[in-house]
């Protein structure tokens, strides 16, 4: 009997309006590559497709192709997910369509009206959602994920040492789900970095990889140290909280076992905005003295801003950026975005109880870059403010001076890749134009919805 064919998809609406992927931006998701590795390859025939990669999947011998179609994304991809199940029923209609992902848990209901299995729990599930459309028996026997079906680099690999977050930012979708953290077995972490083969980094994408008891990640520097020492990759990198930084020799274990920078959500300046945000690990120590604590110690510093507009005056928040870029001592922002009010997060129950939302909003308005809240200032400047976080927030001549600063300060304590990329940043909406204008202004489309 012929193995079940399968396609994993993970849908992506591309705030930009554009149908390039975008393979150069990290992190790239690798849910398709987890989703796979559950099920045993000698039982099922899969093929996998990533939209933020490629651009918007337009196989349409695939979804003829496939048996079971099972789409992952993010908030915004919904409707994505109900296009491409549109056309896999135009091409093939005997296709089985599943769906999973954060909107799976926030909109169990509404999923149902349009696909035919709605997979609200982790990415396991999907051993019983093929096992109950072809029969028991697909599982495979030790999980493996199955990047050898992605696009390969020898530069970057993806791998994952925990699940979900401890903290609860108010607008987060860990908060809205609610699930419990869990570190993986050290043998599990093993394995990932192995069978990715070697990688100049290998990239963590937990959510918090400082999470858990401290004993785990002691463990886990030492499984690190001991790879990195077999050479089995040039470095990794990793996700971490700020209270990570309160201890300086958690510096000295992660760049002792081979790490080469982090990312943290500093997510502002403002001691305010930050209690705002239910940020409480940012407020343990001054933003600017953990920066430079990590560039200090040699690591590289990546970091994003949220601006809310709805609780934040624009003025303010161009002050903000002009702080940053006039201090050589802290890195760049590596991407600028507004604050989500995500299905499920304390920050929607506000702005809805509060009657803050724009009229019309949808799901796929709600990417970090359009408005959909009532602004602080006039609706016009705001919209204005959207357009230059596209075109560029800070002036060249001012990247340059900070650059060239941050080069002369910084030169004989990080590595040439890690200059590079922290003296002038160009995986985010930093304030130099590294990103695809958007067609229109960024507020919401206002005009009644079509059904």
């Amino acid at each position: 009997m012929p193995n079940p064919r399968i396609l994993i998809l993970n849908c992506y609406s591309d705030n930009h309006r554009s149908a390039r992927g975008t393979p150069w931006i990290m992190p790239q998701s690798i849910a398709p590559a987890m989703l796979a590795g559950m099920l045993d390859p000698a039982r099922v025939d899969i093929r996998l497709a990533c939209e933020f990669r490629s651009g918007p999947f337009e196989d349409l011998g695939a979804l003829q192709w496939a048996e079971l179609l099972v789409l992952t994304g993010l908030n915004p991809a919904f409707d994505r997910m109900k296009q491409v199940t549109a056309y896999a029923r135009t091409v093939n209609p005997g296709i089985v369509v599943a769906m999973g992902g954060p909107l799976a848990r926030m909109l169990p209901k509404l999923s149902r009206r349009y696909f035919d299995y709605v997979c609200s729990d982790d990415v396991e599930q999907v051993v019983a959602l093929v096992d109950a459309v072809f029969g028991p028996g697909h599982a495979a026997e030790i999980p493996i994920p199955r990047h050898d079906l992605l696009p390969g680099s020898r530069i970057i690999g993806y791998a994952e040492a925990s699940r979900n977050c401890n903290f609860h930012c108010n607008f987060c979708s860990m908060t809205a789900e609610g699930r419990e953290f869990m570190s993986y077995d050290l043998d599990d972490v093993r394995r990932q970095i192995e069978v990715l083969g070697y990688r100049q980094c290998v990239m963590f994408l937990d959510q918090n990889f400082f999470g858990g008891p401290r004993a785990h990640f002691k463990a886990r520097m030492a499984l690190l140290k001991e790879l990195y020492e077999q050479r089995k990759f040039g470095g990794w990198a990793a996700l971490v909280t700020a209270d990570f930084f309160t201890n300086a020799d958690n510096l000295s274990l992660a760049r002792a076992a081979g790490c080469i920078g982090f990312f943290s959500g500093v997510e502002s300046f403002s001691r305010a905005q930050i209690s705002a945000f239910n940020k409480k690990q940012n407020l343990l120590l001054p933003q600017e003295e953990i920066i430079r604590s990590c560039l200090e110690a040699g690591l590289v510093f990546h970091y994003g801003l949220i601006f809310d507009l709805v609780e934040q005056r624009i003025d303010d928040l161009l002050a903000e950026t002009d702080f940053i870029v006039a201090n050589p001592r802290i890195t760049l922002p590596s991407f600028l975005g507004f604050a989500i009010p995500l299905l499920g997060t304390p920050l929607f129950s506000r702005r809805l109880q509060e009657g803050q939302f724009l009229p019309n909003v949808r799901l796929r308005d709600m990417d970090g870059r359009s408005l959909v809240c009532h602004p602080e200032d006039a609706i016009e400047k705001a919209v204005a403010f959207a357009a230059r976080m596209d075109k560029g927030l800070i002036s060249k001549r001012k990247l340059a001076a900070h650059a060239w600063q941050f080069f002369r300060r910084y030169r004989t304590t990080l590595s040439k890749w890690g200059l590079l990329s922290m003296s002038y940043p160009r995986c985010g909406s930093n304030g130099c134009k590294n990103r695809r204008p958007a067609r229109g202004n960024r507020l919401h489309r206002c005009q009644p919805a079509h059904r």
